[in-house]
C-alpha cells in the first residue's frame, strides 16, 4: 500500500486561543493520522516569521505563537488562562503574551535550559528581539526553550504513533532578520546597504515581476566559508523534522536578483550554489537525499533539472498544473520520485479549483476520472482515488480537500494582501474524523 500524507500547517489546528500550537490538539491530530495509517504531516515552516510563515526572521527560532498554554499549565508555570472564541480564523494577536510574562517569573532554569542556550543562533535571537522590543533577553531565551522543548516532545510523540513530520525551510530571510544584522557577510550589501533583492523575472500576471522583500545570499562569502553557513542550517533543521522541503530549489541552481529600489524589469539570473554545496552537505554524518523533499515548480531550466537529477532529490508535483483535462491527460503521471498534491498552500482548493471550470471541463475531469477508474461523483474523493492510484511516490493532500472545502477555505493566494491569508483554521476534528476515511 501507498504511503500518505497530509498538509494542516500547525496555526491551523483547533485552538482555544486563537491559533493553533504545539498544544493537546496537535497530539490529537497526530493520532487521527496513525489511527488511519496516515504516516506524514506536513506542516509548513515553523521559524520566528514576519508577515507570513515564507518570511523568516529566523532560522532558528521557532515562532512564539505555537506555544501552548496548556502545556504551561501542566507544568505549573501559570495558574489559570481565559480561553476566547474558537473561530476558523486565526487571530493574530498578542493574547498569549500575558500567560508567557507570568511563566517567565516561574521559571527556574534547570541544566536542560543551560545546554540548550549554549546555541549561538538563539542567542543571536534574543539579543535581536530584546533591541526590538525593550524586553530583556532572557524572556526571549526562555520562550525559545519552551517552544523548542514543546516541539521536540511532540514530534517524538509523532514518531512513537510512526507519523513522520515534513518541515519547511524558506529560500531567504526578510531584511530586517537575525540573518541579516548578525551574518550579512553572507548577503549581497555594500557599506551596509543591501544591493539586491530576491524577486522574479516580469510574466504575463505581473508586469514588473515580484520583489520578495529579502535580501539575496553572497555565493562567494558562502563559499569561501565552505558552505557551513547554510550547511548548518540545514542540519539544524533535519534535526526539527524528519523530512525537509527545501523552498525554491531553482535558487540553489540560478537565482534572479532585482537592484535594490527598481522593478524585476532591471534583475537578471545569476549562478547559485550549486553542486558544490550539495556536495559539502551530504558530507556530513546522517544528511541523506532521503531527508530531503524540494520544491521546483514553476518554469525551471534544464540546468535545473539536471542538478536535481544528479542527487535523486525527491520533488513535488501539482495535479492541477499538470493535468491536461482537453487530452484527458495526466502530463507528469510517468514520474514516480515525486510526492503529488492535489494543490499546495498556495493553490485552491479541490473543490474551488473545480468551481473556476466551465461546463466542458467539469465534464473532462469527471471523464478523466472515469477513465482511471476513479469516483467521478464526488469529485474530492476521485481525486483522492487518483492520486493513491498514479505512478507517484506518495501523495499529500491537505485538510480542506479531504473536507471538501472551497475557496474560501485555502491557504494564501500570492501576490494579494488579504487577512485571510495564513489564516484558515480547524475549530474541531469531528468532521475530519469521519472524511479521512475516504483517503
Amino acid at each position: 500500500m501507498k504511503e500518505k500524507g497530509i498538509l494542516l500547517p500547525i496555526f491551523s489546528l483547533p485552538s482555544k486561543y486563537g491559533i493553533g500550537d504545539f498544544g493537546y490538539e496537535a497530539y490529537q491530530f497526530i493520532d487521527i493520522l496513525s489511527e488511519n495509517n496516515i504516516k506524514y504531516w506536513e506542516i509548513l515552516p515553523i521559524n520566528e516569521c514576519d508577515k507570513h510563515p515564507y518570511s523568516p526572521v529566523s532560522y532558528y527560532a521557532l515562532e512564539e505563537d505555537y506555544i501552548s498554554v496548556d502545556k504551561l499549565k501542566e507544568e505549573k508555570l501559570i495558574q489559570n488562562a481565559e480561553t476566547r472564541e474558537n473561530k476558523d480564523r486565526v487571530i493574530y494577536d498578542n493574547f498569549k503574551e500575558k500567560y508567557y510574562k507570568e511563566a517567565y517569573r516561574n521559571f527556574r532554569p534547570n541544566n536542560e535550559y543551560y545546554e540548550f542556550i549554549i546555541l549561538q543562533e538563539i542567542n543571536e535571537y534574543a539579543e535581536f528581539m530584546s533591541q526590538k522590543t525593550g524586553n530583556e533577553k532572557d524572556y526571549y531565551l526562555f520562550l525559545q526553550y519552551i517552544l523548542y522543548k514543546q516541539w521536540m516532545e511532540l514530534k517524538y510523540y509523532a514518531n512513537s504513533k510512526n507519523v513522520q513530520i515534513i518541515g519547511d525551510m524558506p529560500v531567504y530571510p526578510v531584511f530586517e532578520s537575525v540573518e541579516t544584522k548578525y551574518h550579512s557577510e553572507y548577503f549581497e550589501m555594500e557599506n551596509g546597504k543591501f544591493t539586491f533583492e530576491a524577486g522574479t523575472p516580469p510574466d504575463y500576471f505581473n508586469e514588473n515581476g515580484q520583489k520578495w522583500n529579502s535580501p539575496v545570499y553572497n555565493v562567494e562569502s558562502i563559499k569561501k566559508d565552505n558552505y557551513q553557513y547554510l550547511v548548518k542550517r540545514f542540519k539544524y533543521h533535519l534535526k526539527l523534522f524528519d523530512k525537509v522541503r527545501i523552498d525554491y530549489f531553482r535558487g540553489y541552481d540560478s537565482f534572479f536578483r532585482i537592484p535594490f529600489g527598481k522593478t524585476g524589469k532591471e534583475g537578471t539570473y545569476v549562478d547559485g550554489l550549486s553542486y558544490g554545496f550539495f556536495d559539502e552537505l551530504f558530507k556530513e554524518k546522517n544528511v541523506n537525499i532521503e531527508n530531503f523533499i524540494i520544491e521546483d515548480l514553476g518554469e525551471i531550466r534544464e540546468e535545473t533539472i539536471k542538478l536535481r537529477e544528479h542527487y535523486g532529490f525527491t520533488r513535488q508535483k501539482i495535479l492541477q498544473f499538470t493535468i491536461d483535462l482537453d487530452n484527458l491527460y495526466d502530463r507528469d503521471n510517468e514520474a514516480e520520485n515525486v510526492l503529488v498534491f492535489p494543490g499546495n498552500h498556495d493553490c485552491n482548493t479541490i473543490y474551488g479549483w473545480y468551481k473556476t471550470l466551465d461546463d466542458e471541463h467539469k465534464w473532462k475531469l469527471k471523464e478523466f476520472l472515469r477513465k482511471n477508474e476513479c469516483y467521478d461523483i464526488n469529485i474530492n474523493i476521485g481525486i483522492m482515488q487518483y492520486l493513491s492510484k498514479c505512478k507517484a511516490k506518495m501523495p499529500i493532500i491537505m485538510v480542506q480537500d479531504i473536507l471538501g472545502l472551497d475557496e474560501n477555505s485555502r491557504i494564501n493566494v500570492p501576490g494579494v494582501e488579504s487577512n485571510q491569508n495564513w489564516s484558515w483554521k480547524l475549530i474541531n476534528f469531528d468532521d475530519l474524523k469521519e472524511r479521512i476515511k475516504d483517503y
